[in-house]
């Protein structure tokens, strides 16, 4: 499932920049995933932690703050309960940043974190269509065309993504962009025809 919609390339690029993309900078970034896959030695050699499985909330707390916690294909072995707290509760009050990679946005078991989430990257993936134009509806309802545009622009090469900004204090023409890393020669933002 990587290699098809470039979320392995995305996921290292974030954590290389991870300094200049999340405010306050992490101090530690830890790396759980569901199944080995080709970056876990990449992150281990790059002073990443890395875990298998669901981290506990004690091996959480170990690691130094800000944190950055990446769960990665988790969507099957994590507990509904435990996820909505670390998105709500435990995120703020422990002073870590969650990423969640999933193939699937709209199980009913991440909806608390769907909804808790500041930013969501959506990529190109052939099958995911339906989802892509759900979180349209859903985000954009008044837009759906305009986002449904910006989506078919960012994911039309290989690797291809789209940031849905849903932070609160965030201008609202910048909600949907892409190209969002340093070495990205031209940064694109997409603003709807109508202002």
């Amino acid at each position: 499932p990587y290699s098809s919609s470039g979320k392995s390339t995305f996921l290292l690029k974030f954590i290389a920049g991870s300094s200049e993309l999340i405010d306050p900078s992490p101090k530690s970034i830890l790396y759980c995933f569901g199944e080995m896959n080709n970056i876990v030695p990449l992150l281990q050699k790059s002073g990443v932690g890395v875990f298998a499985g669901v981290p506990t909330e004690e091996l959480i707390k170990k690691y130094p703050k800000p944190l950055l916690l990446i769960l990665d294909d988790l969507l099957l072995s994590i507990n509904e309960k435990y996820l909505s707290e670390l998105f709500t509760k435990k995120s703020h009050h422990q002073n870590f940043s969650i990423i969640f990679v999933t193939q699937n946005l709209f199980d009913p078991k991440i909806k608390v974190a769907r909804q808790n989430s500041q930013y969501i990257i959506v990529m190109r993936s052939p099958n995911s269509m339906l989802s892509v134009r759900n979180i349209g509806v859903q985000l954009f309802p008044r837009q759906l065309d305009y986002f449904l545009d910006a989506y078919r622009q960012a994911t039309k090469h290989p690797y291809g993504y789209l940031v849905i900004d849903m932070h609160a204090s965030s201008d609202p023409t910048l909600r949907l962009r892409t190209n969002i890393f340093k070495d990205d020669e031209e940064k694109l933002i997409f603003i709807p025809k109508n202002g």
